[in-house]
This record gives C-alpha cells, structure tokens and sequence, in this order.
C-alpha cells in the first residue's frame, strides 16, 4: 500500500550550502518512460521480490530529522512527484509504483537499519536515497545485489565496484579534470588564475584541484602564493587586496552561500580586475538576493539545465510538483530537482529492464545505458564510463549586471540555442 509522506511540514525553505557540496556535483517526464504505455500488461511469473502482478516497490530514504534534514527535506516533494507523474501515465509496463519511506536521520547505524527493513520487511525491488550517510547500509545492498540510485555525497560512489549504486554526478573523484572550465575561462578572456582554498573542508580543494588543472589545460596559468579562506580568521578585503597583487584576472573559490559571496564581495572592494569568478556552487538565488550587485559576473557551474531555461522537462517537472507536491514553494528547488532526476533515472532502469525485471538484469541494463534525464542534464552521462568522473558538461550560470539574478553564459561555439546553452569539454590525460 501507498505509503503517505508526512505533510506537517509547510514547504521546506530554499537551502543551497549542503545542496552545493552534494551536488556539486540532476521517456514521460526526464526520460523515465512507461514501458510499452498504460496499456501494457505485467508478464506473468514474475517473481522477483518487490515486482507484483500490478505494482512495483520501492524504497526512499532521507533525513526526516537529524544533520542535514533542513537542506534535504526538498528532496521528499520531488521523489513524491516524480514516482506519482509515472503513475499518472500508466505505470512502468503496466504496474504502479508503490512506495515506502524510511528516515535514517543522517546516521550510519540507523541508514544500515532502515534499509535492511526496506528490503526485509517491506520487500521492496530497489531504493532511491537522498542521504549523507548511505554508506552505513553499503554493504548490505551490495551483498544483495539491490539496485540504488542516489546522491553522491559520500567518496564510495565514486567506486565502480559497486555496480548496484548508480549516480549521474559526482562531487568526489580521483580521475582526471575535464577542459570545460578553463574552455570557459579562456572564452572570458581570462589570461592568469588564481585559486582559493579552504583550511576547513578538504573536499572543497579537491574540486578546486580539479578547475586549477582544467585552467592549465587551457594555457592559463596559476598565480603562485597562499590563497586561504577561513571564515572565522580572513578579511575579505585582505584577500581581494592579494589577488589583485598577484595580478589575476581569474578566480575559483570552492564555497557557497554566505562564505562565497564574501569572498566575491573583497574582490570587488579592492578594485582587483578580475573577469571571471568561477564557483561549483555559486547557483543560489537566496545568495543573491542578500548580496544583490555585489555578486554581478559571478559564475556558477551548474551539472543540470537551470530553470531559466525553461525547456520542456522544467515544464514537466514543475507541472508534476504543482499536481503532486504543492506544499513545497517555490517549486523550483535545487534539492527538489536533484530527487526527481535520480527517482527519474530508477524508473529508466526499470522501464529499459523490461516487463519482468531481475534486479541483476536492471543493474546490468542501467550500466550499459546513457542518460540525460530527458533534457534536465547539459549532456549524456554514460553510466559505466562516467561513474566516479567528473561530467564533462555545464552550464554556466552568471549573475547579470543589476544582482537580481542569474542569465546563461552563451557558448559562442554554440551552432543552436541549445549548444549555445552548455558547455562541454572532454576529460584531460590523468
């Protein structure tokens, strides 16, 4: 039986700072299709757990409550609508979606319960989890062969052995950098680069490592010197004043929300000419509205399509949230989004395993595919080469010149407007 989601909750506020580092690194709807229409019929003898004669189960686990609850607690409204859009229009061949949802609270120890119950208890076929501490229940969904999709906040993602864990982006990653960043850079006239690290979080100097790689790459050179940011101990003016010294005129900085703008605003207050200033995990609306002109030229490099895009999966993504989870306003939610795209691509690996799915044969067939979530990613991921990378394709999202928002970094390569949209490079030698 339909499992209810908890609607005590008014719609959860627009929270970027934990979003930016999980994912910094997204046929009906994304390109989760519907098998053969709703008029197809289960195979018969289907016994796979959690594949019934009329409905598929599957599994959501989140943080209801615990670290990371408030940033993540979008991702409930865009599993809900995504798995209600594909019973809207028939199923997957011909059976409903039921679901069960579990909270692990952000824990190891109950992550490893709540999923040994989902699948024990509630027999569910897979799961789908928005959580920061997936890897306590790794092992068991392993040993079991139970297909995942989830978001790659922890480093065991990146791992290919774990072939049942499936992801479309990566924010960890020890392959090599792509030149798609310093492609940008080098196309904004950026001629020397400078980047800013963190004494705080060593995962935000291992994207960074990545860009300073794809900026070389691209004949720009790196400044030398110590370019530290630390919230507590750094003026922004002071380290506006060293870039400026070191002569840059392109900037990363691996932070988000308040640090990032922060960062930008001693930039601007010392004067230092610089043309880019290029963020992982500078797509924050809230940002700007706080920060407004201060953070005009800004570049975020973002892994999905935007909404300011608006192309006809945004359509279909905010029509399946306003039908199916109204509660969450605005809509438009980073978190919210990142869910829908990964339930999205659990229901393409259901519908391309066919009419009576195995869970080998649904990890097996989702490995050898492509996917782009049905226009909501800048390019396809292909999810046995591209596991543990870093993508190869963005979109480039700068804050226009009045601080009241965000307009696309027109690609000028670009033949149509939607390769004038994205950017995409190929990955560099390791």
């Amino acid at each position: 039986m339909l499992e209810p989601r908890p609607r005590d909750r008014p719609g959860a506020p627009r929270r970027t700072a934990l979003a930016a580092v999980l994912v910094t690194a997204l046929a009906a709807g994304c390109g989760g299709g519907s098998g053969d229409g709703p008029d197809a019929s289960p195979a018969d003898g289907c016994d796979t757990p959690g594949i019934g004669a009329d409905e598929v189960r599957l599994g959501f686990v989140y943080p209801d409550v615990g670290a990371g609850n408030e940033s993540l607690a979008p991702a409930m409204s865009g599993f809900v609508a995504r798995i209600e859009q594909a019973n809207a229009e028939g199923g997957i061949h011909g059976r409903k979606i039921v679901y069960t949802w579990r909270d692990d609270a952000s824990e190891i120890d109950q992550n490893r319960e709540v999923v040994r119950q989902l699948v024990e208890e509630q027999d569910v076929f897979g799961l789908v989890e928005t959580s920061i501490a997936a890897s306590g229940g790794l092992d068991y969904l392993v040993e079991r062969d139970i297909p995942v999709t989830g978001m790659p906040a922890e480093p065991f993602w990146t791992d290919p052995k774990y072939r049942n864990m499936f992801a479309y982006a990566y924010v960890y990653s020890d392959g090599p950098s792509v030149s798609t960043f310093g492609d940008y850079a080098k196309a904004m006239g950026g001629t020397r680069a400078a980047v800013i690290h963190s004494d705080v979080t060593t995962a935000a100097d291992g994207i960074g490592g990545k860009i300073s790689a794809s900026f070389e790459a691209a004949g720009i050179p790196i400044a030398p010197g110590n370019f530290i940011y630390n919230p507590v101990i750094t003026s922004p003016a002071q380290l506006g004043q060293q870039l400026r010294a070191a002569r840059v005129d392109v900037v990363t900085a691996v932070f988000s929300g308040k640090d990032l703008a922060e960062v930008v605003r001693g930039i601007r207050e010392a004067g230092a000419p610089v043309k880019v200033i290029l963020a992982p995990s500078g797509y924050d609306k809230a940002m700007v509205n706080e920060y407004g002109r201060t953070l005009s030229g800004l570049t975020a490099a973002v892994n999905y399509v935007p909404f300011e895009i608006g192309n006809p999966a945004h359509q279909k993504y905010l029509e399946a949230m306003n039908v199916y989870a109204p509660e969450l306003q605005p809509p438009d939610q980073e978190l919210a989004l990142v869910s829908y795209i990964l339930t999205d691509l659990f229901l393409y690996g259901l519908d391309k395993a066919g009419p009576c799915p195995t869970r080998a044969g649904f990890i097996d067939t989702l490995r050898a595919s492509q996917y782009d979530a049905g226009g909501l990613l800048p390019g396809p991921v292909d999810m046995t080469k591209d596991v543990g990378q870093i993508a190869t394709c963005y979109t480039f999202m700068q804050v226009n010149d009045d601080g009241t928002g965000y307009q696309v970094a027109q690609n000028p390569a670009g033949t149509d407007d939607a390769s004038r949209n994205r950017w995409c490079g190929h990955r560099l030698e390791q």
